[in-house]
């Protein structure tokens, strides 16, 4: 097996020389990044005073947002403001810092996704968070990050490989350019809070390979590890095992029967002129040795294929932007049979915010006319929850040998959208009006969430002023 590695190294690496992208998003550097909005570089040159310190420092103390919300129940005021810290020393080491701190009577959708899991979106239990991060250009082919953010890996609205709906996390990340390639190695700590009266740590190990076929058509190939760092008998800690940087030394190494959750999967676009088509695909869990000529009880929906994928396209024309996207995970995907391996982190998914078991819809259109920026973004999902007392995969904190279908580990007639049919529709516009330093907004949120069990609908009016994309809202 080993050989064979080896082999498909040196065979693969001729096509890796030839391409580069980047779709692997370091979110700490870029705070107002979201897969679809400006660049931080054009963010504050259009809309933030900043304040020099020396000729290598840079304060920007206005992060500024502010919301007041009504609907026909009640009123909700939210206001977040807080100062980032850009420092360049010699172009050799870059240091980025950003604190925020947030208040207010929160509308009742964010209290109840607070209640039911005890933190805030994108925080955490507390109402404010710092993030940071200090890279350091090693040489002309290596570049080191360390600090507390987020990342997100993909060309799309969601992530099915590493998102940021979630907390941010301490992280050691090391970047590898050579000819027209970016190889990441990103290693974390992440947090399990499903018992609040200890929380537990876990770390991942997730390598990132990004290059491009030709011009237009680019690939990525991802893989991550999950493992706990103790457990009722063993002190674990970080594997150093983990710290090896080369891809693909997961599977080499899977013969060792690890109880650690691994995943792999790929990212891929084809771009034409403005438009790029994209997709992603997923792979947690495969059961190949349960066949029908193996398995006396075999049938179809076996709980161990666990995969998830997303098809989407974007195009831009003069002031006019438009995405398109389909985004769809089995049941079961991201969890793991030890709970506290899931692939999660405070309480919340790591790729897509629903976890699993579900289909999605996502159109998104932004128009901008010399100050004035319109949106309008719409999601459709079909997801399969549970009721009381089972287990259907929708979610990815419980043991996936707990599956429903015919009973535990040996779970077959597993289907997408098993459970309790659940749809949730959400419509958000906004309409802002640039000034100098800041934007008024005004915005109308829509939420329909239906089953047999539930039928539940929201609609809040609100107007406020930002000076980086926020929202209290949540379209999931």
């Amino acid at each position: 097996m080993k050989k064979l590695y080896k082999f498909s190294i040196i065979l693969l690496f001729p096509i890796f020389v030839n391409g580069q992208i980047n779709t692997f998003q370091s979110l700490v550097n870029n705070p107002f990044y979201t897969s679809f909005s400006d660049s931080l570089s054009s963010f504050y040159s259009d809309t933030t005073q900043s304040f020099s310190v020396g000729s290598s420092i840079n304060i920007f103390p206005n992060r500024l947002f502010s919301i007041g919300s009504v609907n026909k129940l009640d009123y909700s005021s939210t206001y977040l403001f807080g100062a980032s810290l850009i420092t360049n020393i010699k172009n050799k080491i870059i240091f980025t810092s950003h604190f925020d701190y947030l208040s207010g009577n929160y509308n009742s959708l964010l209290n109840e996704y607070q209640d039911s899991l005890l933190v805030f979106p994108e925080f955490g239990i507390k109402n404010n968070r710092v993030q940071y991060n200090l890279k350091y250009f090693v040489n002309n082919f290596i570049i080191v990050d360390f600090g507390k953010g987020k990342h997100f890996i993909g060309d799309g609205y969601r992530s099915l490989l590493l998102s940021a709906e979630h907390s941010h996390y301490p992280y050691l990340k090391l970047t590898t350019e050579f000819g027209r390639v970016r190889y990441y190695n990103l290693y974390t700590t992440f947090l399990d809070i499903q018992d609040p009266n200890q929380n537990r740590k876990k770390h991942s190990s997730i390598h990132f390979l990004d290059f491009s076929l030709s011009e237009n058509i680019n690939i990525g190939i991802f893989e991550g590890v999950i493992w706990q760092a103790k457990d009722e008998n063993f002190n674990r800690g970080y594997d150093v095992e983990y710290l090896n940087p080369i891809i693909f030394y997961r599977p080499v190494e899977f013969s060792k029967h690890s109880p650690d959750n691994v995943l792999m999967g790929a990212n891929f676009n084809v771009n034409f002129k403005k438009t790029t088509l994209y997709c992603q695909f997923l792979l947690d869990d495969l059961n190949i040795s349960r066949q029908k000529d193996r398995d006396e009880e075999y049938s179809g929906g076996f709980f161990q294929n666990k995969f998830a994928y997303q098809l989407g396209l974007k195009s831009s024309f003069k002031t006019v932007n438009a995405l398109l996207e389909y985004n769809q995970a089995q049941p079961y995907t991201y969890a793991h049979k030890e709970p506290m391996q899931s692939y999660t982190h405070f309480n919340q998914a790591l790729a897509h915010p629903l976890g699993a078991n579900f289909k999605e819809l996502v159109a998104l259109v932004k128009y901008s006319k010399e100050k004035w920026k319109f949106s309008v973004k719409l999601t459709h999902a079909k997801v399969g929850l549970d009721s009381l007392d089972t287990h259907y995969g929708q979610n990815i904190f419980a043991s996936d040998f707990d599956a429903q279908g015919t009973g535990g580990e040996y779970s077959y007639g597993n289907f997408n959208g098993q459970g309790v049919a659940t749809q949730i529709n959400t419509l958000c516009t906004e309409m802002a009006y640039s000034f100098k330093w800041f934007d008024i907004f005004a915005s109308i949120f829509y939420k329909k969430k239906k089953s047999d069990l539930q039928d539940q609908t929201s609609l809040w009016y609100s107007v406020g002023i930002k000076t980086f994309p926020f929202s209290t809202f949540k379209d999931y």
